[in-house]
This record gives C-alpha cells, sequence and structure tokens, in this order.
C-alpha cells in the first residue's frame, strides 16, 4: 500500500466516521433552530421532521450507508429512505 492509497483510506474512514453524522446533526440543528437531540428524538412536529429529513439526505450525499445514519438517528434504514424521497419531493426531485 503506498502512502497516498494509505492517505486515500484514512479519509474515507474519517468521512464516513459516525462523528461526522453528528456534526452534520448538529449544523443542521444551529441552522433550523431545534437542538440536535429533537432532531434524533422521536417527536413528529412538521419542521422537525423536515429537519431530520435534510439532516438525512446530506448524510446521505456525504456517502453514509442508511444503516449508518439510521443508528445514528435512531431510525431503521426504511425510516431513513422514506426521509430521503421526502426530502428530494421537496427539491423538485433532484438529488
Amino acid at each position: 500500500m503506498t502512502p497516498e492509497d494509505a492517505a486515500r483510506a484514512a479519509a474515507i474512514r474519517t468521512r464516513c466516521h459516525p462523528a461526522r453524522i453528528t456534526e452534520i446533526i448538529a449544523e443542521v440543528a444551529e441552522a433550523t433552530g431545534w437542538e440536535p437531540q429533537e432532531i434524533t428524538g422521536a417527536r413528529v412536529f412538521p419542521g422537525l421532521v423536515e429537519a431530520r429529513d435534510l439532516a438525512c439526505f446530506i448524510a446521505r450525499r456525504e456517502g453514509f450507508s442508511l444503516t449508518r445514519i439510521g443508528n445514528v438517528l435512531r431510525r431503521d434504514h426504511s425510516s431513513i429512505r422514506s426521509a430521503l424521497q421526502r426530502e428530494q419531493r421537496r427539491r423538485g426531485g433532484t438529488s
């Protein structure tokens, strides 16, 4: 393994680390006015669901699996898939 390969592998591990999803949630919380604990919680207020969907969308765009996103948000992968579909509809069908 070359030094370049090792650096690339380290970048992928860093990018896909669950702490990165937590950072995404914190950024979305700050931008939307919700607390990170609310985004990962069970409540389903419309604005809160939109913030949660946005966090899912960004995490998926960053390369995280549905399962990994779901683990951090305490939801199953099918809930994450639904969140992604809702956010995609809000964006007019673009990804």
